[in-house]
């Protein structure tokens, strides 16, 4: 465990937060749309109808919402996995190259 003040971050964990949230995002996608014609009797009465399509109107204007923030926070977990895997290669071939111009010359 590092000292107080370390940052510590797992790669694998927020690159499965990505992965998760798309996912969640594709299967809200993939439930579908309620669009159906109902008629007021197929629901017993107009008040039922009525709240019904209320909370179909809410929905879809949560969902919009919902969406862009899945998808924000994911693209932003990405690239973050990204940036810090694309700066560690670019570290370690940096050290790799240091070693190879000036062997024994070990690093302190």
């Amino acid at each position: 465990m590092g000292s107080k003040g370390d940052l510590t971050l797992s790669l694998i964990g927020l690159s499965d937060l990505a992965h998760d949230l798309k996912s969640i995002k594709q299967r809200m996608d993939d439930t579908g749309q309620v669009d159906r014609a109902l008629g007021h009797g197929e629901l017993g009465s107009a008040r039922a109808l009525d709240a019904l399509n209320g909370f179909m109107d809410g929905w879809r204007d949560g969902r919009k919402e919902i969406d862009g923030g899945l998808d924000s926070v994911a693209k932003m977990a990405q690239s973050v996995v990204d940036q810090i895997t694309k700066t560690d290669e670019e570290l370690k071939n940096a050290l790799l190259k240091h070693e190879q111009q000036h062997p024994g010359d070990g690093v302190r």
